[in-house]
């Protein structure tokens, strides 16, 4: 296969696999009622309000054994971030209630047949919910470094890390198997990859946050590849290999100042 055909192959793969498709809206039917408009929102945290609910309580107190992983937290501690959590939860339901106002807006101007646009309305939500609600930016986040004493922020944040750079060798090996397919790797350069991705997710330390991950992820990977030409022996690869690297390196090139402004490479 022609480099040029590998690069789109591999793009082609790539996109699919960390982006996603979206569902379409448009197979759904030309109108639709309140309660279906929730079920756009809800649909992966019980599919409707109530259990939607119920669920982010839940995950309240996740939080808590997630953070208690690291460090001990007293009841008060406790106290605090619950609060803050349900002011999360809250905030997000002032947003569907506002979405839900505009949809039947648009129930009563053009008789709820333009689904696409109460797809757009519903989108943001669903995708606020399947990203997390207690995450970088939340009421909870910021509560959490005020609550928390200075050797508990330091033993939670190392946890962070470590946590974050586990799932990076783990989601390295993913992008290395999708890159396997069109690149027509053997079963020794994926080890040889491999080994380099946990060199490199070693040497993070700054957890991307949840909402950006999907992307920089995707530029970390393609920069990681990059550097190998400049650090390591690469001659393990074969000649139209080599061409797909050059032009992984030359993308690496264009967003390197993005990483370094996030901290995420020197």
């Amino acid at each position: 296969m022609k480099p040029f055909g590998r690069v789109g192959l591999f793009a082609a793969i790539l996109f699919g696999v960390l982006v996603g498709v979206a569902p379409n809206p448009c197979l759904a039917q030309n109108q639709i009622n309140l309660a279906q408009f929730d079920s756009w929102i809800f649909q992966r945290h019980g599919r409707d309000e109530a259990r939607c609910r119920s669920n982010l309580k839940k995950e309240i107190e996740l939080q808590f054994v997630r953070i208690e992983q690291s460090t001990p937290l007293s009841e008060s501690q406790k106290d605090a971030l619950r609060l803050a959590g349900q002011g999360d939860i809250k905030r997000f339901f002032d947003r569907v209630n506002d979405a839900r106002e505009k949809f039947l807006q648009l129930e009563q101007t053009n008789n709820n047949h333009d689904v696409t646009e109460a797809y757009q309305l519903a989108s943001p939500l669903q995708r606020e919910l399947t990203e997390g609600l207690f995450g970088e930016g939340s009421l909870m986040q910021k509560v959490t470094h005020y609550v928390m004493t200075e050797e508990q922020t330091v033993e939670f944040q190392e946890r962070r890390i470590e946590q974050f750079r586990t799932e990076m060798e783990a989601k390295g090996k993913v992008f290395l198997a999708t890159m396997g397919r069109s690149m027509a790797l053997t079963a020794r350069q994926q080890r040889q990859l491999q080994a380099h991705f946990q060199n490199k997710a070693q040497q993070i330390e700054k957890v991307i946050p949840t909402n950006q991950q999907p992307r920089f992820n995707q530029y970390l990977f393609i920069t990681w590849i990059s550097e190998m030409k400049d650090e390591e022996d690469i001659s393990f690869l074969d000649e139209e290999q080599m061409q797909l690297i050059e032009k992984l390196a030359e993308r690496a090139r264009a967003i390197r100042p993005m990483l370094e402004q996030q901290g995420l490479i020197e």
